[in-house]
């Protein structure tokens, strides 16, 4: 009988993994992929289980039916990059929308790029997916809330568009749920993208609060003035004009900003 001897780390050799066997293909999935089991993609990196395999077959049938009835394989994504946009204007974050569709979350934000960056012609399976998703309504809280990040230029111009109108950044903060750090850097640019939740809340505040004045909400005179007056100096040219996020020099410390 033999005695076994004790592996160490330094001399230790594994056999090599047996390829496997049947029609199975080996697995080439990218180590960080979003793709999901029970895509049709999934199947492509070679996934065995029958869910995966089944959506490829279908997705397949697809195309031959789309094939031999003479339409398109791949069609314009401004429709469906179009449907994206309401949809997560709606409140629905990429991840959202790559849910609902079954589409992975990748092809989701390439879609909801601007109309200049949007991808070549896209799947009409993809199209007629992203498409089909439903529009939630107005009172109906998506089923994620939060989970994703949304462009920062339109919240930039309405918190500049406040500012010009003489509302401080400590008053935004408060009603915001958030620092005025943050209000600072959102408008002016030093960030490029925010939660959906704070976009929202941006929106709904610069509606509301244009119905009213500051001096009406209790803001004192010279608090508005001081903040209208920096803010002109800091966009001269008003709200909507881009800035590279730094500060110009000679200014004063805006208002509600503590000097560092």
């Amino acid at each position: 009988m033999k005695t076994p001897t004790r592996a160490t780390g330094l001399h230790h050799t594994s056999a090599p993994a047996l390829p496997p066997t049947g029609d199975v293909p080996p697995q080439r999935r990218p180590a960080r992929t979003s793709v999901r089991h029970g895509q049709a993609s999934c199947a492509d990196y070679g996934c065995p289980l029958p869910a995966c395999r089944e959506a490829a077959r279908r997705a397949r049938r697809r195309r031959n039916q789309d094939r031999a009835a003479g339409l398109p394989s791949r069609v314009d994504p401004k429709p469906a990059a179009g449907h994206a946009a309401v949809l997560r204007r709606r409140g629905m974050a990429a991840q959202d929308i790559a849910d609902a569709s079954g589409i992975s979350v990748t092809m989701i934000r390439r879609l909801l790029r601007p109309a200049d960056l949007l991808p070549v012609p896209i799947a009409r399976t993809t199209a007629e997916a992203v498409l089909g998703v439903a529009l939630p309504t107005r009172h109906q809280s998506v089923r994620s809330p939060g989970r994703g990040l949304i462009g920062a230029a339109p919240a930039a111009a309405v918190l500049r568009e406040l500012a010009l109108a003489g509302w401080p950044a400590t008053y935004l903060a408060a009603h915001l749920h958030t620092s005025t750090q943050t209000i600072a850097a959102v408008r002016d640019g030093e960030r490029r993208r925010l939660s959906i939740p704070l976009d929202q809340r941006i929106h709904h505040l610069h509606s509301r609060l244009a119905t009213t004045t500051p001096h009406t909400e209790g803001i004192r005179a010279a608090d508005a003035t001081r903040t209208r007056a920096w803010m002109l100096r800091r966009h001269p040219a008003g709200p909507n004009i881009s800035n590279d996020g730094g500060r110009a020099p000679g200014l004063w410390p805006e208002p509600g900003i503590r000097r560092q």
